[in-house]
């Protein structure tokens, strides 16, 4: 007579549950699970993998809120009859989340010349956006 097996030992589940454990201390800690080393970032923040994740995002968000900034100025700079720069940034009429960078929460107001119309990121980081 045949013995059907079924289910799995329990060697092969503390296997699979110590794969698991392995792979989220690694995913929540980064490559460098076993080490001491800070954030990457200029910023240091995001020292997790999703912290990582998040902070990126937080980035590109920031890189659109300038692009918007910089087309909204430049129309703003064309369109008028002396073709002079707004004086704020507030005359661009974006709306306030526009106006400074999302890493701060709001603490960190975008730098705007008005002679020149550049506007940049103070952000740690953020000074080549």
């Amino acid at each position: 007579m045949r013995k059907i097996q079924s289910g799995q030992t329990l060697a092969a589940s503390l296997v699979v549950i110590a794969i698991i454990a392995v792979l989220a201390v690694v995913m929540m800690k980064g490559s460098g699970a076993f080490s001491s080393q800070g954030s990457p970032r200029a910023d240091g923040r995001g020292t997790t993998v999703p912290g990582l994740v998040k902070a990126k995002a937080e980035d590109t968000v920031c890189k659109n809120y300038l692009g918007q900034l910089r087309l909204s100025l430049q129309m703003s700079h064309d369109t008028g009859s002396d073709e002079v720069w707004p004086q704020t940034l507030e005359e661009t009429r974006l709306g306030s989340q526009f106006y400074s960078c999302p890493m701060g929460k709001g603490k960190e107001p975008y730098s705007y010349d008005a002679q020149t119309g550049r506007v940049k990121c103070v952000h740690p980081g953020h000074g080549k956006y």
